[in-house]
């Protein structure tokens, strides 16, 4: 096995983490951008097309529809920039756990470390690696 000493600098830890990042990406992007198109639709050209927008309207609505449209320019990139950051975090907490055991079950395995393996705080798998330290301990002292 290859150790890689840049781990840290690389955006995604492997292919595992890309892919879960862009599921939950998308998982919440796509629905966020559909609701969005949808209700700027709603609002004004669906809206315009039942009033029949007589000049009086069409005057209120025209600004109106300006202002959504800023707000929808400075909103949506806001919040697609905070599911990219939440959508990060969730799948390196779950790839990076997973590399670190897979990493320290071999070293345990190959002899070149003893002891239980160890994970951050905020890591997921704790009930996995309870039971593989479990092991450990009963291999290392039968």
């Amino acid at each position: 096995m290859i150790k890689n000493s840049n781990l840290r600098k690389r955006l995604f830890a492997n292919a595992m983490h890309k892919e879960i990042f862009f599921l939950v990406f998308g998982a919440a992007i796509i629905p966020t951008v559909i609701v969005a198109v949808s209700l700027y639709h709603f609002i004004f050209y669906v809206t315009a097309e039942q009033i029949g927008i007589p000049e009086t309207i069409a005057y209120h609505i025209v600004p109106a529809a300006s202002k959504v449209t800023e707000m929808l320019f400075l909103v949506i990139p806001t919040v697609i920039v905070f599911i990219l950051v939440i959508a990060y975090r969730i799948s390196h907490s779950i790839v990076g756990p997973y590399d670190r055991i897979i990493r320290e079950m071999n070293e345990s395995l190959n002899g070149q470390r003893r002891g239980p393996i160890s994970l951050r705080k905020n890591d997921r798998f704790w009930p996995l690696v309870c039971a593989i330290n479990d092991i450990l301990h009963k291999m290392e002292n039968p």
